[in-house]
């Protein structure tokens, strides 16, 4: 379980492409040292380099429109935490322990970029379920008390992994996740069949979903510069930090159907109020560096000026979740004598958010 835990943490911190124009880390500078308007050619050179060095730094890490990307982060972490929470096909009379993980991801393409995501998110949890018949009370809210169940679920969990160990260059990214939530089915429509062919009937589902996440990105630079009449080491620490906070409302309906006991197949529609946001900020712990143009007709020609540079992080922006949200799901599950192993992807109306779950539980 933690193994496929720690994969979906590096899934979420390393999916992201450096393909697009906008990056988490860039090297501004503050001072050429020159006119510039007098020395173009000495400019370009200088930018060019810098944007090397950029390039490199930021392999691996997010890069697109900061807006976009948060927008995309928030509507991820609610699709990320769909089926961890609930119970579709289990089975359960009396009691379910079990965990899952959950990842979600904005498939939309940012006009403006080049990214081929626009953001990811993801959750875990651990469940307990139990059926509700053992109050004295017959029914609530007029729901007979021995077809209802509750669910609760939470975890929090942490990962760090290195994305980049240069001696000139150094990038960590972590993961800390939290999630809980509480929700109940209700068998409305009794099944059909037996446990060797059978239909599970029609269920109801509603409850709340929390979920949290703290991405933190981290860049150690010490950049040699040693071309076209430069001299000098970039120096600096920047880092950033992505937090996304959800909170969900869902209502769903689902079917299933179990085949020869072993396979059950479910799936159903959803609809989910939803409230959060995602938030980035970028720091710069580092001083400014300074560059030597002594060397070559360029440096001579605009009087051997000295550049300086300040590595920082450019990723501050905010992004708000979509309220509402209508989805389709399907999943597979194995019984075995007293376990159950499922998987299920999820699949947002008329955007491209997607979300898939793994779990496994005991019940009883």
């Amino acid at each position: 379980m933690f193994r496929l835990l720690q994969l979906m943490a590096v899934l979420t911190v390393a999916f992201f492409s450096d393909e697009t124009f906008a990056q988490i880390f860039d090297i501004k500078v503050t001072n050429y040292g020159f006119n510039t308007t007098a020395n173009p050619q000495l400019k370009t050179i200088i930018d060019e380099q810098i944007a090397t060095i950029e390039t490199d730094i930021n392999k691996g890490l997010p890069s697109t429109d900061p807006d976009r990307l948060m927008e995309g982060m928030a509507n991820s972490s609610v699709m990320a935490g769909k089926g961890i929470g609930t119970d579709y096909a289990s089975g359960m009379n009396v009691l379910l322990i079990g965990a899952g993980v959950g990842v979600g991801a904005d498939l939309t393409k940012d006009k403006d970029t080049d990214g081929k995501l626009s953001g990811v998110n993801a959750a875990s949890g651990v469940i307990l379920g139990y059926n509700l018949g053992f109050m004295d009370t017959e029914s609530i809210l007029g729901m007979n008390t021995d077809r209802l169940n509750m669910y609760l679920n939470f975890m929090s969990y942490g990962h760090d992994t290195s994305l980049s160990d240069k001696a000139d260059e150094k990038s960590d990214a972590s993961l800390d996740m939290t999630s809980g939530g509480v929700h109940f089915r209700y068998d409305w429509v009794k099944g059909a069949g037996n446990k060797f062919l059978g239909w599970g009937g029609v269920k109801f589902h509603f409850g709340y979903e929390y979920n949290k996440t703290d991405i933190t990105f981290k860049s150690t630079i010490k950049k040699k510069v040693e071309d076209d009449g430069l001299n000098g080491t970039i120096n600096g620490a920047p880092e950033a930090k992505i937090s996304t906070m959800t909170h969900s409302f869902p209502l769903a309906l689902s079917t299933d159907v179990q085949i020869f006991y072993l396979l059950s197949l479910y799936g159903g529609i959803g609809a989910d109020y939803n409230m959060g946001k995602a938030k980035a900020k970028g720091s710069l712990n580092g001083d400014k560096s300074n560059i030597a143009c002594s060397s070559g007709a360029a440096c001579t020609g605009a009087g051997n000026p000295t550049i300086q540079v300040q590595p920082q992080a450019n990723i501050n922006g905010t992004g708000n979740v979509n309220p509402f949200l209508f989805r389709g799901f399907a999943g597979l599950q194995i019984n075995l004598p007293y376990i159950r192993i499922f998987g299920q992807v999820d699949k947002a109306f008329g955007n491209n958010l997607i979300g898939a779950t793994a779990g496994v539980r005991f019940v009883y």
